[in-house]
């Protein structure tokens, strides 16, 4: 027989008293655990464009994209091109700003003159789950690029790895970072992929009009696959033929540069010359090519022939074969929704009322008629607006352009091939 335990009794009086906690205890454990809301995934794009560079949050909602507009801060190219009283010396501090736009977006911008915030708060970093963060530029690198390539090498460089630092550091995570100058085709396709998802529709072709560049898409599946303005898309679960150009230096603010304000297409010139007509102003537009071997071509102001040569001096024409569009109408885009038939007799015919400077108020609705002319676009057809970088978020969730990656993208732009 063993001997008797006098600590036992003890132990069992303490285990007793310790009984309901371990009970309470244990019945936490069992509870079920509320997992936390799965956050929508989001995707950051930046509109580097000529101008200014916008901020986007685009947050994913089912099958469609909430977008969130932020601030617009200083041009990309203007301190490469050292435009604007930009000089090369304020590519940081430029940089800088793009960045901090992303805090900035956490709050509401500051008010306007109509007591509207310039942008709605979103805090992208609590309520978004980041899958991509791009900055995408436009014509205005296009041109950088063309004059500085070594300069714009190193921002894009400087930019990405700052980019990069500021959302590992805010998120915890590591996202996938892109900074880089847009082919001319996938502008114009991405507006396309923005104003099919604006209108529903799909049997329509573009024309945008940019600040530095203008883009001509349209589906086109009697193009030949061998045009270098070609390639199949995906579009929702069919591929399409896509034909996308763009014309670097017929945007509206480089056109009066490369063509000249004739005296005929001054502000309210019709005021002072009795009789004037548009096309006393059109006519001093020098749009087509003159060249025997590409009849009804336009010019193609900055960009190459490709394959570019050694040496070969900028400056091409492209016919594009609206003719063959499989299309049943055209939207206008961009800077063509603030022009229509009436904006001629306002600024032409007339001193009104308009935006922008005096020296091309008229030259602008004039411009924009005598292109559209030249293209066989109607420029009476529908303005629809519709930002491009929603084109590019709906062609990144699609993979729109994967099915050809054999075929590379092209830089007209430049005679050295891209970045």
């Amino acid at each position: 027989m063993h001997p008797a335990h006098p600590e036992r009794p003890a132990l069992a009086q303490r285990l007793i008293r310790l009984a309901p906690a371990l009970l309470l205890v244990l019945s936490g454990l069992a509870a079920p655990v509320m997992a936390k809301p799965k956050l929508p995934d989001c995707q950051i794009v930046y509109d580097a464009g000529s101008s200014g560079t916008r901020l986007y949050v685009y947050e994913q909602q089912g099958n469609s994209w909430q977008e969130h507009v932020g601030p617009k801060v200083s041009a990309l190219a203007d301190p490469v091109r050292e435009f604007r009283g930009r000089h090369w010396s304020d590519r940081d501090a430029v940089n800088a700003e793009v960045v901090k736009a992303l805090d900035d977006l956490r709050h509401d911008g500051p008010v306007d003159d109509k007591g509207e915030p310039a942008w709605k708060a979103f805090d992208w970093s609590a309520q978004c789950r980041i899958t991509s963060a791009r900055v995408l530029a436009t014509a205005g690198m296009r041109l950088a690029e063309q004059q500085q390539r070594e300069r714009s090498q190193a921002l894009w460089s400087d930019l990405r790895q700052q980019l990069q630092n500021a959302l590992t550091q805010q998120l915890g995570y590591r996202v996938p970072v892109e900074a880089r100058t847009l082919t001319g085709y996938e502008e114009g396709l991405y507006a396309w992929l923005a104003v099919r998802q604006a209108t529903g529709r799909e049997d329509f072709g573009i024309a945008e009009m940019g600040g530095a560049s203008s883009q001509v898409t349209f589906p086109c599946p009697r193009c030949a696959g061998s045009d270098d303005a070609v390639r199949r898309v995906r579009i929702g679960k069919r591929m399409e033929r896509i034909y996308s150009y763009s014309f670097l230096g017929l945007g509206q603010d480089e056109a009066p540069v490369v063509l000249g304000v004739a005296p005929a297409c001054a502000y309210g010139v019709g005021a002072s010359q009795a009789g004037w007509r548009p096309q006393d102003c059109s006519r001093t537009l020098a749009l087509s090519n003159t060249a025997a071997a590409n009849p009804g071509a336009l010019r193609d102001p900055f960009n190459f022939t490709l394959p570019a040569r050694a040496g070969q001096p900028r400056g091409t024409a492209r016919k594009i074969p609206t003719e063959r569009a499989d299309v049943k109408g055209w939207y206008l885009t961009g800077a063509f929704t603030y022009f229509d038939e009436k904006s001629v007799d306002r600024t032409c015919r007339q001193r009104g009322k308009h935006a922008g400077d005096d020296s091309v108020a008229c030259f602008r609705p004039v411009y924009q008629q005598t292109y559209l002319d030249a293209l066989g676009i109607p420029f009476s057809s529908p303005r629809q607006d519709a930002s491009w970088t929603m084109g590019a978020v709906l062609c990144a969730a699609d993979r729109c352009l994967q099915a050809e990656m054999r075929k590379p993208l092209l830089c007209r732009w430049s005679d050295r091939g891209c970045l």
